[in-house]
């Protein structure tokens, strides 16, 4: 819903989970700000960057970590054995 007043400022209403809202609102009042100046300030600054101002994506780790994250659900689900590593494994003899 988007409504503008006389001053010529609109305003908006965006559904939000109601723990996220309050998570937010803690940290931004201990950053000196509220709701409406952090969201503000985010807009600007897609603006100014033309481009929203983080990395948006989907995490896809590269083969080496996909199969080490395969090998420890296979793990959990019995499939294979649990294996213990000493320390001279992990690190090299020292």
């Amino acid at each position: 819903m988007v409504e503008k007043n006389e001053s010529g400022m609109t305003c908006i209403s965006v559904r939000l989970d109601k723990d996220i809202k309050r998570d937010s609102e803690s940290l931004f009042s201990e950053l000196g700000i509220n709701m409406t100046t952090a969201i503000n300030i985010f807009l600007r600054r897609c603006l100014m960057e033309n481009r929203i101002p983080f990395e948006v994506g989907l995490y896809r780790p590269n083969a080496e970590t996909a199969a080490a994250i395969e090998e420890v659900e296979a793990m959990r689900r019995g499939e294979i054995p649990k294996r213990m590593m000493s320390v001279e494994d992990v690190f090299g003899k020292m």
